[in-house]
Order: structure tokens, then sequence, then C-alpha cells
């Protein structure tokens, strides 16, 4: 059921991330992402209906407003680099998560992995800058690292990836304090408070912003995949390891984003793109291949 639960995890968070990308190219990226927070409040506000409310406050109160501020900031970048780059560049370079995902969870859940799935991350981290280095002509390593450093881009895509590495590990460690819907609520209800303070340090108000938003039935999907996402991965961390459901959701999503980057963007698929997905897909089979599957209970 762990494995059945991030494989789907992984299709709507592929699918999420396009409907994203076609939003922030006619709409603010602010304006977006309060679609988001307030659609995911209302729904898990309904979904109070199947939680039991008991939550371990003390326990859970740490870990719960530092997922809220992580959250908050790495949407935020994540909308910037997709109004502005290529999905299928970008979206590889989050296959950083399941290595780092590996440290973060050995170090506060006790999830310990084998050699060799930190084998498979290291060709993850190789498929994914032969990926990134594969768009570009460069006389030598020098210049592609200059190029790489003076990249706002990647500069925010690493900043997401360090922090989406974190966010999944924080998100089970609250999950042994409280169910999956109240954890949810509260989570949408906190971003929901801190959301002002962006507008605030960013001199914008909500009606400046809704002047620009270009509502359309793209806000339907990002509604409907916003919770589900959301939902379905909480879930999932219930079965499974942090760095299996990592893996699984960047390895997917990276075949995902060549395809939707082609048929929807336009972008170029070539031979390099297709032999450092492959270097990509067998790291992460190593990693799901060797991960023991923990005996948990929703």
């Amino acid at each position: 059921m762990g494995i059945i639960l991030s494989i789907f995890s992984a299709i709507l968070w592929s699918l999420f991330d396009v409907v994203r990308k076609k939003a922030v190219q006619n709409n603010p990226a602010l304006g977006v992402i309060f679609v988001i927070i307030l659609s995911q409040f209302i729904f898990f506000f309904c979904s109070l209906l199947m939680s039991d409310l008991q939550i371990n406050l003390r326990a859970y109160f740490f870990f719960g407003l530092i997922l809220i501020f992580l959250n908050i900031l790495s949407i935020y970048l994540f909308l910037l680099v997709l109004k502005s780059g290529k999905i299928s560049i970008y979206i590889p370079m989050l296959s950083f998560t399941p290595f780092f995902s590996a440290v973060y969870s050995r170090i506060i859940l006790n999830e310990q992995l084998e050699f060799i799935q930190y084998l498979g991350m290291f060709f993850i981290i190789l498929g994914s800058l032969a990926l990134y280095g594969s768009q570009f002509k460069f006389q030598n390593n020098l210049a592609m690292l200059y190029t790489l450093l003076r990249n706002k881009n990647l500069l925010f895509i690493l900043i997401v990836s360090l922090i989406w590495s974190l966010t999944p590990v924080l998100d089970k460690e609250c999950l042994k304090y409280t169910d999956v819907y109240l954890h949810g609520f509260l989570q949408a209800l906190g971003m929901l408070v801190v959301f002002p303070l962006i507008l605030y340090g960013k001199k914008q108000s909500m009606i400046k912003i809704k002047r620009k938003m270009n509502i359309d039935s793209i806000f339907l999907l990002i509604i409907i995949l916003g919770f589900l996402t959301t939902l379905i991965q909480l879930i999932a961390l219930k079965f499974v390891y942090v760095a299996e459901l990592e893996s699984l959701k960047r390895g997917i999503g990276i075949v995902l984003s060549l395809f939707f980057g082609f048929y929807l963007f336009k972008e170029e698929v070539n031979l390099k793109k297709i032999l450092a997905v492959f270097i990509i897909v067998c790291g992460v089979s190593l990693i799901i291949e060797f991960t023991k599957l923990p005996n948990l209970q929703l």
C-alpha cells in the first residue's frame, strides 16, 4: 500500500507542477500561493470531520511552526523558478532531495539506509548535473561552474531542494503527535496567518494582486491537486521511509517533466537529456530496491 500511495503521490505532484507553471505564466506568484493556501485551508477544515482532534501540542508546536515558514518560502521560490525557467530543466534539479531527505531522516527519524542506496543517490545527482549541463555548451568545467553559480533560478531551486528534503521529514515527525487531517489543517491555517507578512515585506496588498490575477479553469485544477497532493503524501509517509517517497516522487517527476515540457511547453528533448534521465532512474531504482519498509499502521 505504501508503494502505491507513493507512486500516486509522485504522479499528482508532477501534474501539480505543470498546472502551477501554467498559472504563474499569467498571474503573480503570490496570488497563486494564496489560492493554494486558501483552498487547502478549506478542504482540510472540512476533513476535520474524519479527525479524532487529538494532539500533543507541546511536542508538535516546534516542528509545526518551522514547517509553516519553510512551506511558504519554498513554494514562493519554486513558483518564481517555474515562471521564468524551463520545467524540464529545473524539476530534475530537485533530484537532490532524496539524498538530503536520507540525511535529515537519519538524524531526526532514525531511518537508516543501505550503502547502495547512497550510491543510487549519487547517480541521481550525477544525472541531474548532466541533464542541466546538456542545455549549454561550456568550454571547460570552470566555465560551467561559473555559469551555475550566476544562475539565480538554479540557486532558488537548490534552496527549494534543501527545504523540500526537510519538510516531509518534519511532516512525519509531526504525525507522531496528531493525525493527518488535523496536521494538514493546522499547517494551512498557519500559512494563512503568516501569508500577510510576506505581502507586507513585498509592500503589496491582496487588492493589488487581485487586479493582476487572471482567474481561469487552471485554478480549479490547482485547488483540487493542491489538496490531493498534500493529503496523499501525508498518508504515504505513515507507511514508507521519507527517502523512498522522495526518490519515487523525483524519479517519476523527472520522466514526466520531460514529457510535459515537450508536449505542453515545447521544450527540446534530445539524446543527452534521455541518457541523463536514464542515469537518474537507475539511481532511483537502487534506492527503492534496497529500502526496508517500516511496519506502520495508519
